[in-house]
């Protein structure tokens, strides 16, 4: 079940978390963000393949998927966007990504998906429409990996950091 972390004037945030559990403990968990802005809406760090089936479920409760006008990859890891050839199926929306890694982003989709719908993202940032209001990619470059964006959303005042300064050593 989503977490609602915002809900006014037609403007929602809904956090989605634990939806990549296996059951041999090999999937890395990361957290998806929807952010709905009357019609429209935006998907923060959609996850692995291992993350689709939960999220895109949860997700109908509250939003029709088709209806997503931005897919949001703060980077490029696997955890964050692997779903990726899924998500381009299932909707019609433009992903967003750093210009850093926007030529690797279609390795993870089937040849042709993402054609004229990757945005790349330049390093200062920017404002990515959202029905009424916007989203803001902010830099936060070697935070956690080159490339790597935080999304603010000034309706709710809401950062969403990300993998801000995540590493694992094993």
């Amino acid at each position: 079940m989503p977490v609602t972390l915002y809900n006014q004037n037609g403007h929602k945030c809904l956090m989605f978390t634990d939806i990549a559990a296996d059951d041999l403990g090999e999937a890395v968990q990361s957290n998806q963000f929807l952010v709905i802005d009357e019609t429209t809406g935006a998907i923060i760090d959609p996850g692995g393949n291992l993350a689709y089936s939960e999220l895109y479920l949860n997700m109908t409760r509250h939003f029709p998927p088709h209806k997503l006008e931005a897919i949001l990859a703060s980077h490029a890891d696997p955890d964050i966007i692997a779903s990726l050839d899924r998500w381009t199926t299932s909707t019609q929306a433009k992903v967003y990504v750093s210009k850093v890694w926007e030529r690797f982003v279609p390795h993870f989709c089937k040849p042709g998906k993402t054609t004229g719908r990757i945005v790349g993202m330049a390093d200062a940032g920017m404002r990515i429409p959202l029905g009424r209001s916007e989203l803001w990619a902010l830099p936060a470059h070697f935070l956690h990996a080159e490339g790597n964006f935080q999304f603010y959303d000034p309706v709710s005042r809401i950062l969403f950091s990300g993998d801000l300064g995540v590493s694992i050593i094993g």
